[in-house]
């Protein structure tokens, strides 16, 4: 593996083990280091790094507490084969998501269907109360697990050819974009709140109605800066965890 993969800022003001931390997660996120690799060893990273081992050993603690990581006795510490999905906000697209943590993105057609816009999409998408939209309703699986219940919603006036389009096929649905409208998708609005599973979204889930659900509502833009795509997911609660990096620019 690359020496420069692995950077901190030594003279940061982030403390060194949180900055080995978040840079040994961002390389599993983009997949320089694979599930079920060995990770180098503490001395090695130290060199890499150039800290010392305690502090290496702190930050690979934590990664070990999140389960990112495993440690097994006697052999070394590995990435994790991940029990879940970790969709990180440095990925745009589901397929993207899954397949930089190692994981097989699949689709399951539920429906296709144009309906009016409600108030709140018909905002997102910045068009008026009642215009028709293009309503995309999947189940999305990681490794043939479904993971997310998913409805997206796209004005037939700004993408006509949409609507006979065949969603029962397994695409991703920016690619579609990229491909016919030569949009791509660039920025994102992304809000989270907590629910419970409702029995329909419970079904297509393999889990139990009323069980702690995660609601992900995006506004997906061009890079003009105009709103292509909003959508709202349900994840299994159990089966599904948000990763957020941050830094200021």
């Amino acid at each position: 593996m690359k020496r420069n993969l692995f950077k901190i800022n030594l003279k940061g003001k982030l403390p060194l083990y949180n900055q080995i931390e978040c840079n040994l997660r961002d390389l599993v996120v983009n997949g320089h280091l694979k599930s079920g690799e060995a990770m180098p060893g503490e001395w090695k990273l130290a060199d890499l790094y150039g800290v010392s081992r305690l502090t290496v050993r702190r930050a690979l603690d934590e990664l070990v507490r999140q389960n990112w990581l495993e440690k097994k006795h006697g052999v070394g510490t590995f990435v994790r084969q991940p029990n879940m999905a970790t969709i990180a906000s440095g990925k745009l697209s589901f397929t993207e998501q899954m397949r930089s943590i190692g994981r097989e993105p699949s689709s399951k057609f539920i429906s296709q269907r144009v309906v009016p816009a409600t108030e709140i999409i018909a905002r997102a998408l910045r068009i008026q109360d009642g215009d028709p939209i293009l309503e995309i309703t999947r189940i999305r699986l990681a490794d043939n697990v479904p993971i997310l219940f998913e409805s997206a919603c796209l004005s037939t006036e700004q993408f006509p050819s949409l609507q006979t389009h065949d969603w029962s096929q397994e695409e991703s649905l920016y690619k579609v974009l990229s491909d016919e409208y030569e949009i791509n998708i660039s920025a994102m609005d992304h809000t989270i709140k907590p629910v419970t599973l409702t029995e329909k979204e419970a079904r297509y889930l393999k889990a139990k109605a009323g069980i702690p659900a995660l609601l992900s509502q995006i506004i997906a833009f061009t890079s003009s800066g105009v709103p292509a795509e909003y959508a709202w997911s349900v994840s299994n609660g159990d089966k599904s965890e948000f990763y957020f990096h941050y830094q200021r620019t």
